[in-house]
């Protein structure tokens, strides 16, 4: 029998097939396929159990039933054993089976706001990628200033970062993905050696994630931040569009240039990009002029974003991103099957269900219990406090979602920085700032993990480098607390 037939043994008869017999007791088979479902198992009847406990002193059943579910989805949402959007409806349904809210009060939450703002957004962003105008523009920059290498990278890196301050950084980063997988392949680089390669791999991933930073519309951390903090506060303080790139600015610039300055630190081995800015010009004439339907969908963004800066605070910026997206429909821009093609609903369900939990938190004690227990006795400062939070809330992220990571820390921190006299604002940038630190690992962001799928990564530089931004990030932070929120009056 020749190799290839060999290799191809699913097309032999079956008495000529080579079996191979699992040896292993059946309790360690079944375990092996059947882990995550028995560890849910476990988890739910751990929960259970937990739900019948005595409250500890000072806590109400309520509040600590609240606790037990929010322990839950903490876990499911660090360790993805469930779509986060499942564990957010789970938590939605367990709230008022453990009586701790009515269903009506439990699901009111779920209609507010900043949801709305979320799915006005992601339409937007959908009608963007859709009409051809975001690859266009991205295919158009790296042409025109991709000149050289280091020029090359310096545009993609300040692209990403440009395009993520308007849309999504997961957006931006599919959206650049093919155009610099056709660079590579263009100018023939070796994904074991090349110096490029690496530098085109960060330069998108670092960029889309220090741009997404700076204002609202760069992820979905920044709307549910926002929710939880007008549920929190029941709607006295919020964090408008310009005031959010005010207290975000000194960290974006900070990380942005350090970035640049690790990128120069390769020497790139291809002399000319020649053949890369060739094959971009040829896709730019196969897209032909810019079609009508891509003039409207641009000027009605810059429209949106300009309603955002200047009247965000008194129409809204729900009822902006709502109003936009209507005038998408009425000048038949975009249609239904493209905005539902294109718009991440499990993302609407996951934030929903965290603004109810956090809604329980809030109004059953929980937060402010569980705040209080954690930190009373080792924080008496303010600043140390927040610092404190925001490494946390770091060196989390890397290990899952940054939407995670505020779900998780926000409720219980709003609840005790009241306490101290700290100004809620402070304790939510605190955290939905450092929450997008994702340079490493892929599980936080998709941006990071775009970065790895090109292949050029190697894990130890990754790492390193990942580490200085950190590092670079820490310190930042520290400025923000001590020198740059008080000069607005925050702390």
């Amino acid at each position: 029998m020749s190799k290839g037939e060999d290799h191809d043994s699913s097309e032999r008869p079956l008495h000529l097939r080579r079996f191979e017999i699992d040896r292993r007791p059946l309790s360690q088979v079944l375990a092996s396929r059947l882990w995550r479902q028995l560890t849910l198992v476990a988890l739910f009847a751990l929960l259970v159990l937990a739900l019948n406990l005595e409250p500890p002193e000072g806590l109400a059943v309520a509040g600590w039933r609240t606790i037990c579910i929010f322990g839950l989805c903490a876990i499911l949402w660090a360790t993805a054993l469930l779509p986060p959007p499942i564990t957010s409806l789970c938590a939605m349904a367990l709230v008022p089976l453990a009586g701790i809210l009515p269903p009506e009060e439990t699901y009111r939450h779920f209609g507010s706001k900043v949801v709305f703002f979320l799915i006005g957004s992601l339409m937007l962003s959908a009608a963007l990628i859709k009409s051809g105008l975001s690859k266009r523009l991205a295919t158009l920059v790296v042409e025109r200033f991709g000149k050289t290498p280091w020029r090359l990278v310096v545009a993609v890196y300040t692209l990403s970062a440009v395009a993520s301050t308007l849309m999504s950084e997961h957006a931006v980063a599919v959206m650049l993905l093919p155009i610099v997988t056709d660079i590579t392949r263009a100018l023939e680089l070796d994904k074991a050696r090349s110096q490029l390669g690496r530098q085109l791999s960060f330069a998108l991933a670092w960029g889309c994630i220090i741009g997404g930073t700076l204002t609202i519309l760069g992820g979905n951390r920044a709307p549910l931040t926002i929710g939880l903090l007008e549920e929190a506060t029941d709607g006295r303080s919020t964090i408008g569009f310009v005031e959010y790139m005010g207290y975000s600015a000194p960290l974006v610039v900070t990380l942005f240039v350090v970035g640049l300055v690790l990128l120069g630190r390769y020497r790139s081995e291809v002399p000319s990009t020649d053949s890369a800015r060739r094959l971009l010009r040829s896709k730019l004439e196969e897209m032909g002029k810019t079609t009508v339907r891509e003039q409207l969908v641009g000027v009605i963004m810059l429209l949106t974003v300009f309603s955002w800066a200047a009247y965000g605070r008194e129409l809204g910026l729900d009822v902006i991103a709502i109003l936009a997206t209507t005038l998408l429909f009425v000048l038949r821009l975009v249609s239904w099957q493209e905005i539902e093609d294109n718009v991440h609903w499990g993302i609407i369900l996951m934030y929903g269900g965290a603004l109810c939990l956090s809604a329980a938190m809030t109004e059953s004690g929980a937060a402010r219990w569980l705040t209080g227990a954690l930190f009373d006795e080792g924080f008496t400062s303010p600043t140390v406090l927040l610092i404190s939070i925001g490494f946390a809330a770091a060196l989390m992220t890397e290990f899952m979602s940054n939407a995670a990571v505020v779900a998780m820390l926000l409720p219980p921190t709003l609840a005790f920085s009241q306490s101290m006299g700290i100004d809620p604002r402070a304790a939510a940038m605190m955290i939905v700032l450092p929450s997008n630190f994702a340079f490493m690992f892929p599980m936080s962001t998709p941006a990071t993990a775009v970065g790895w799928s090109l292949g050029f990564y190697r894990p130890r530089e990754v790492a390193t480098r990942g580490i200085l931004l950190h590092l670079v990030g820490f310190a930042a932070i520290v400025l923000l607390v001590t020198v740059w929120l008080p000069l607005f009056g925050l702390l």
